[in-house]
């Protein structure tokens, strides 16, 4: 009985663990927080496209992160009609560009992510910083509605400029710093790449860690001692009645079978006749006194004679007083 209320608290426990550890997966999964508020549009056409950098001064072999975003009405335009096409010579693009798209309730927004680089020898620069311009990133789209809107249609998001500074400056003229004067930029570099997505290792551990603890639930429910069981109770030893010491003599003259030799013979006869004296039967006391120590073995006939003769002296009363 015991044993069952273990195991049903012990489910009980697991399943409580694991719906908590549930609900934290899915929070954290969620990234704790919702993706935003929905953007708007402000344009008249029912665009807009806007291109930014993520930084606007590098140095000479660092990698700049370039991003067009778009925000379209979709009463008015077709987000599926959407065209990002971009020219950043003499710098390049490295992979794919990465698109983002988020719909709300009547807009959409579309996110493109290139990374740029130019490591080749005319993208140095011989003076200490040079601002290199990139075309305007060109956005092509399909409008929705009467026939002045509808068609191809082409819109432009101009990119801001982007500083180029050199890592060898040289020297100055009018300073006395030393010959050789490297910079360096320690916050330009790539942004980390996952080869699994951190939320995922995170859900991944709290589910891990949720089971290492309903193990450790269920290894304690299992192994904690027990109570010993009752031990079984001890019959009571049958009681035997105790046979009086002068009830016991009588007996024994009575019956040749209960008699162990001549010593328990005359023992019983002398105690027979200390009887007899306490109830003031002399005369038969003597001679069950003659009796025990006379130089024969006392014989059956006689011992029994003198029972009977005690028995009748000591009456029924007392004999049971003395039993």
């Amino acid at each position: 009985m015991r044993v069952g209320r273990d195991r049903l608290l012990a489910g009980i426990g697991l399943a409580a663990l694991g719906a908590l550890g549930a609900i934290l997966v899915v929070l954290f999964w969620n990234g704790g927080g919702s993706p935003g508020p929905e953007p708007t549009v402000s344009s008249p056409a029912g665009i807009d496209a806007y291109a930014d950098l993520d930084r606007y001064k590098v140095h000479f072999g660092d990698t700049v992160t370039a991003r067009v975003e778009v925000t379209v009405d979709r009463s008015r335009v077709d987000p599926d009609s959407i065209r990002v096409n971009t020219n950043f010579a003499p710098w390049k693009a490295e992979g794919t560009p990465q698109v983002r798209r988020r719909d709300g309730s009547s807009t959409t927004y579309l996110e493109t992510t290139y990374t740029l680089s130019c490591l080749e020898s005319f993208c140095l620069t011989e003076e200490a910083a040079s601002v290199e311009t990139f075309r305007a990133a060109r956005v092509t789209y399909t409008g929705r509605g009467g026939s002045a809107a509808a068609g191809a249609h082409i819109v432009r998001a101009t990119w801001p400029d982007l500083l180029v500074t050199a890592r060898y400056a040289p020297p100055s003229a009018s300073t006395s710093q030393p010959p050789t004067s490297w910079q360096a930029n320690l916050v330009s570099l790539p942004a980390a790449s996952y080869r699994l997505d951190p939320w995922v290792i995170v859900a991944l551990l709290l589910g891990g860690a949720v089971l290492l603890a309903a193990a450790a639930v269920a290894l304690v429910l299992r192994r904690r001692p027990r109570p010993a069981p009752s031990p079984a109770p001890i019959p009571a030893a049958r009681r035997v009645p105790m046979i009086a010491p002068l009830e016991y003599a009588l007996a024994l003259l009575e019956d040749p079978t209960r008699v162990n030799g001549n010593g328990d013979q005359r023992r019983a006869l002398q105690l027979v006749a200390d009887g007899l004296v306490v109830r003031g039967d002399g005369a038969l006391a003597r001679s069950a006194r003659t009796l025990a120590w006379s130089r024969p073995v006392p014989q059956l006939d006689e011992t029994r004679a003198l029972a009977r003769k005690a028995r009748a002296a000591f009456g029924e009363e007392d004999r049971e007083n003395a039993s």
